[in-house]
């Protein structure tokens, strides 16, 4: 019997769906035999699970993130996991029963701490004849949440999270560190013919200089501020917003750029370009998602940082920072200073620029796949 492999996500942000995608080509590239899916781990039937933990996730990053700092907090603590496991499981376990069963499922990789103990334990009900393993999405500080499980394998991005693995319980032979999973394009090297060949074909500028402001499949927050404040300047270089699923802030944007028609803004929802216009601009300001940051930082992008999910994302800001490549600036006026010396001091921002080409970031995803091939010749 074939190997079938079944990915699971929850579209909370981007940061899970995307490394899994990466995981799922390399599996059909090195073994074409097998069968690989995405699957989100809920029912699609299941409507308030979606609405509060996608839905719940977007509005708590973008709108209140004092919501979310205070479950991020109380989420450290095991009998809130004990609490929230069971109430996952309820519905979830079923549901990823039936589906293993029917689809004839031999592995499972997660790629969300909410769904691990689900699938887990309904693997253990179908007898335990499923492999079973984890991909911890977040690179530098990882919820401890996602180690409510000890007994399986892990991997991991970095030796950092290996440690705090091994400080929640989990045993060093079961974490394994691995490469960054980002998409192949995202590491090719970029011609001055592609640059303007990709400017082209999405409408912007030859002759200016461009900012991307960008933060992930949920937009991002701060984003009308940030163009406000660059419109209130008359601000020279041009810039490109990407809203991904936040409708509400492309209507304030398109409301903005026909308000303002002398200034060069141009205004993106969710897309499927992204790494074209992640190589044709020339700085960017995020929210550093851990999929939005490494394939920034592997485009070799200066990035400005102006937002962060409190716990979560914090190593991965101060990866940047502590690298050189990035700043952490929450105020427009000074996220609008910091790139007006980027693209007026030549010097300082080539500086930048050779810091980014001597920053090594492991992002070779089939050795991670064939590890997760391997698992099922133990």
């Amino acid at each position: 019997m074939g190997r079938k492999f079944l990915l699971l996500y929850l579209n909370t942000g981007g940061g899970h769906k995307a490394p899994a995608s990466v995981l799922r080509n390399s599996l059909l590239d090195l073994y074409p035999d097998a069968e690989v899916e995405l699957f989100n781990g809920l029912s699609p039937h299941n409507y308030p699970y979606h609405i509060f933990v996608e839905e719940g996730y977007r509005t708590a990053c973008n709108y209140a993130p004092g919501a979310f700092s205070l479950l991020y907090e109380v989420s450290r603590f095991k009998p809130v996991q004990k609490i929230m496991d069971k109430n996952f499981k309820l519905t979830a376990i079923p549901y990823l029963k039936r589906e293993f069963k029917k689809r004839g499922i031999t592995d499972v990789v997660s790629f969300h701490f909410i769904l691990t103990p689900c699938a887990l334990a309904a693997i253990r009900m179908l007898g335990n004849t499923i492999r079973f393993s984890c991909v911890v999405t977040d690179p530098f500080t990882a919820p401890s949440v996602w180690f409510y499980e000890h007994n399986i394998p892990f991997y991991v991005y970095t030796e950092q999270v290996k440690q705090f693995a091994m400080s929640c319980g989990v045993p060093e032979q079961n974490i394994t560190v691995c490469p960054f999973l980002i998409k192949k394009k995202f590491t090719l090297p970029v011609t001055s013919q592609e640059r303007i060949e990709y400017r082209q074909k999405h409408g912007l500028p030859l002759n200016k200089r461009l900012v991307l402001l960008v933060g992930g499949g949920e937009g991002l927050p701060g984003a009308i501020e940030i163009v406000t404040y660059c419109i209130r300047n008359k601000c020279d270089f041009a810039i490109a917003a990407v809203c991904g699923r936040d409708k509400q802030s492309k209507h304030c944007l398109d409301l903005l750029k026909v308000a303002n028609p002398n200034i060069d803004l141009h205004i993106f929802g969710f897309v499927d370009f992204m790494d074209e216009l992640i190589k044709t601009c020339d700085c960017a300001v995020i929210k550093p998602g851990a999929s939005t940051l490494i394939e920034m930082l592997k485009s070799k992008k200066p990035v400005i940082i102006s937002s962060y999910i409190h716990g979560q994302e914090l190593g991965n800001v101060q990866f940047a920072v502590n690298n050189n490549v990035g700043w952490f600036i929450q105020k427009p006026e000074e996220i609008f200073r910091k790139i007006n010396q980027l693209f007026s001091d030549d010097m300082y921002y080539q500086a930048v620029c050779r810091k980014l080409e001597s920053l090594q970031l492991d992002t070779e995803a089939d050795r991670l796949a064939r590890d997760v091939w391997k698992l099922g010749e133990r």
